[in-house]
């Protein structure tokens, strides 16, 4: 098997570009940022301009276990109030593809609402689907309220 070829020089945070370590100041290797970007920001360029799109910042995740009380108690509500609303468009329980986009969604909405981001694992998984069903049971229950003789 033939070893993978190393990139050469330090990738540019600003413009996104691999360039020669000759492009870089000294404290440009550090930030990851290439002496054109650097004099382009002096001149009170905005990185924005520079690049359109800025790369994502990686942030780092929280395991659901590690979650306080509070904290699984607002989960517990994005997924029920969620689940509520797919039952009631879609009539339908969630499988695959739409178990994964709501998931996300979710993961996506308590980011922005409490400033943690879950991260995507097993745990979770068996929680959102253990809401999932409780909550579809519960819906069930209130459509078809059982007769006592």
């Amino acid at each position: 098997m033939a070893k993978k070829k190393k990139q050469q020089g330090h990738y540019c945070r600003i413009c996104g570009d691999y360039k020669a370590n000759e492009k870089f100041s000294g404290k440009g290797h550090a930030q990851h940022i290439c002496k054109s970007c650097m004099s382009a920001m002096r001149s009170g360029k905005n990185p924005e301009d520079i690049l359109p799109e800025l790369l994502p910042v990686s942030r780092e995740t929280t395991r659901f276990k590690k979650l306080d009380k509070e904290g699984k108690a607002v989960l517990k509500a994005f997924i029920t109030e969620s689940v509520t609303e797919y039952w009631q468009e879609n009539r339908q329980i969630l499988f695959a593809e739409s178990f994964s986009e709501l998931k996300k969604y979710i993961i996506g909405t308590y980011d922005e609402e409490c400033g943690i981001l879950l991260k995507d694992d097993a745990e979770l998984r068996t929680y959102f689907q253990t809401q999932m069903i409780t909550t579809i049971n519960r819906l069930l229950k209130e459509e078809n309220p059982e007769t006592e003789g």
